[in-house]
Formats: structure tokens, sequence, C-alpha cells
């Protein structure tokens, strides 16, 4: 009996796990867009670029009163001409607000130690191009520089 048993419960994981008996169900996806944010980082007295300053994206969400939550998207470097390049996918809203923050990690090996600075940047829906249709609803890119100070 042990193996007769043991035959129609693995035939019952095996049916009801297979496209045999049931077509596959159709899952449902999740809305997607993807963002580009891109620039260049230089010394804002000299205007030379500024290389291996790290780059964080990072979104804030706030749920009720007692609770917020900082999410870290992406994290580059510069390179040696001060450029960034940054692409992520999130959720599309009408309205989404990245924070863009340079840290100045190496001190003064890249020509001086600089001050951080931080910009907001915002996606209105309306900046999302080439959707497919679907769940994806395209891609939007910003250009954002940054000339930072000396401390």
């Amino acid at each position: 009996y042990e193996r007769i048993i043991i035959l129609v419960l693995g035939l019952i994981g095996f049916l009801t796990g297979c496209n045999l008996i049931h077509p596959p169900l159709v899952e449902y996806g999740v809305p997607h867009a993807d963002y580009e944010i891109k620039g260049t980082v230089t010394d804002s007295i000299t205007s030379a670029p500024v290389q291996n300053v790290r780059v964080i994206i990072s979104q804030t969400l706030n749920g009720d009163s007692t609770f917020t939550h900082i999410d870290t998207l992406a994290i580059k470097e510069t390179d040696s001409s001060g450029k960034y390049d940054i692409q992520f996918t999130d959720f599309p809203l009408d309205q989404i607000t990245f924070h863009v923050k340079i840290d100045d990690i190496d001190g003064p090996a890249n020509g001086g130690e600089f001050n951080s600075q931080v910009k907001d940047v915002l996606f209105n829906h309306s900046d999302l191009t080439g959707s497919k249709g679907g769940w994806y609803d395209g891609k939007a890119v910003k250009i954002i520089d940054f000339k930072l100070k000396k401390k």
C-alpha cells in the first residue's frame, strides 16, 4: 500500500504542477518604468571634472506619521571625465522624486576635498517615452550636473 500511496501523491504533484490538465494561469505583472539620471561633476571654481566621487540615487518613502524610509536605488562613482550615468527601474507615478547625492570619498586625491551636495530630481509621468503597452510605461532621462565647492 505504501508504494501505491507514494505513486498517487507523486502523480498528483506532477499533474497539478504541469500544463497537462490546465493551461497556465495568467499572472499579474507590476507597472514599471526605466529611469536614467546622468551628468557631470565639476569643481565650482576651476570647472575641472571631479573623478571618483560617489553618486547615490535614493527615494524617500513616506508611510503614516510614524514611518519614513529612505530606499537607496543605485550607487556609482564618476569616471575620469567627472561623468556619471545611472539607470534603474521603479514604479511609475504621476510625479516621482529621486534624490541625487554627491559624496567626496577619496579626500584630497581628486583635486581637493569637496562638500557633499544633494539635488532632488522630479520626473513627471509625461517624461516617459517608448511605452510598449502592458505594464511597461517607458523610459525617462534627466541630465543633472553638479558644481562642487571645496571644503
